[in-house]
């Protein structure tokens, strides 16, 4: 079950940071970003989830 927990961290923070790259390639790119703030917030969400995942499956081990 450990490892299906940290799958799911992993692929938390990845889909996040994806996401925030993707943020940034809008940016870059001259895209009215308004739109995509709440996109922004929730990919920090995801990355800060898959973050506090991995660090309560480290203390529990």
């Amino acid at each position: 079950m450990r490892k299906w927990y940290l799958f799911v961290s992993l692929l938390q923070i990845f889909i996040g940071l994806a996401a925030i790259v993707m943020y940034v390639f809008l940016a870059l790119k001259g895209e009215p970003l308004g739109k995509w703030a709440i996109t922004l917030f929730l990919a920090i969400g995801y990355v800060v989830l898959g973050i506090v995942g991995i660090l309560q499956l480290k203390r529990l081990n």
